[in-house]
């Protein structure tokens, strides 16, 4: 199981009602269902969603950039984007939509400053290292058109007003509490829970 869904697992209780954005074939959506959840997903790739779909889960094909609106005000206990806010357009607008109809937002990705991308690329020169998510991806066709450190993340996340609850370094599942974040070089995966300050 990937780390950040067994985070998310963890802290998200029986009864909650979640937001999955970006939740590709629904397996994170799946997995808190049967612990109790009330899940909705939104996927913008229509094979991904046919297979949900026939999983009986409850996903809405479309760009959430688009359709945010469409949710009433805070509908959500929680709204997760799982490796997916690189991937949007305007990150920054996101975020302030979801304030709006979540009391929560988690957030997880890939630290595009950790010390072993950042030395592939000084060495081969190439944003490869920087954007793509598999090994088949180039930097002109990954998903990725964002990338983000951690740090840039923490000044979005309070330039937004939303509070840092906390934040996982992945890798080790080490949490850290009270605004503090994982290293901005050595940790390479990342969770923050985010909470709306006003």
């Amino acid at each position: 199981m990937r780390r950040d869904y067994q985070v998310i697992l963890e802290f998200i209780p029986s009864g909650s009602k979640i937001l999955d954005i970006g939740c590709s074939d629904g397996e994170l959506i799946n997995l808190l269902s049967q612990k109790g959840v009330s899940c909705q997903g939104v996927e913008i790739d229509q094979e991904k969603v046919v297979k949900c779909l026939e999983k009986g889960l409850d996903v809405i094909q479309g760009d959430i950039s688009h359709i945010v609106d469409n949710f009433p005000h805070n509908q959500f206990d929680f709204c997760i984007l799982t490796q997916t806010i690189q991937t949007v357009q305007k990150p920054d607008i996101l975020l302030n939509e979801l304030k709006k109809i979540g009391k929560n937002i988690i957030v997880s990705f890939s630290n595009s400053a950790h010390i072993g991308k950042i030395t592939k690329f000084l060495f081969s020169g190439s944003f490869n290292s920087l954007l793509k998510k598999s090994t088949n991806d180039q930097w002109f066709d990954t998903y990725n058109i964002h990338p983000c450190s951690i740090k840039d993340f923490q000044i979005l996340a309070l330039s937004l007003n939303l509070k840092i609850f906390s934040t996982y370094d992945l890798d080790s599942l080490k949490k850290y509490k009270d605004s503090k974040i994982p290293s901005n070089l050595f940790c390479k995966d990342v969770l923050f829970h985010l909470v709306n300050e006003q």
